[in-house]
């Protein structure tokens, strides 16, 4: 049975957090450490999970500068590792993958948001991604 992209998206936004306690790491050796880690044997055949998961890793500098202009009078810093892992992948999707619309990546980045970061994050999130749209 196929996996839907929602349970893609959560392995990826998993990976990119415990990716973000290894910022030297280079990232494909660090994708197949987080694969053989992962409980999901199916997420070693999705295309999706290692182009959105490299692709964000390798992302994040430009991401983080979008972010930087969107957060007024926050520093990332100051960002949860959740809230930027859901920041970096929804901006990865928005920017670099043509067939995920902004909106989409938007609405699951708060779900994502929702279901795995503080109750005040969804708004948050969605604001930042919001300027963000808002200025590209």
């Amino acid at each position: 049975m196929p996996w839907s992209r929602k349970k893609e998206r959560e392995i990826v936004f998993q990976m990119l957090f415990a990716s973000l306690f290894f910022p030297e790491e280079k990232t494909s050796d660090l994708y197949q450490t987080l694969l053989e880690g992962t409980d999901e044997p199916e997420a070693k055949d999705s295309a999706y999970i290692q182009t959105a998961f490299c692709g964000a890793r390798d992302y994040a500098d430009q991401a983080k500068e979008k972010i930087a202009l969107a957060a007024k009078g926050w520093k990332i810093e100051r960002f949860s590792k959740t809230t930027l892992a859901i920041l970096l992948l929804a901006l990865y999707e928005m920017d670099c993958m043509e067939e995920i619309s902004e909106k989409v990546a938007i609405n699951e980045a708060v779900e994502l948001a929702k279901k795995f970061d503080d109750d005040a994050a969804p708004k948050f999130i969605n604001g930042i991604l919001g300027a963000v749209a808002r200025a590209s």
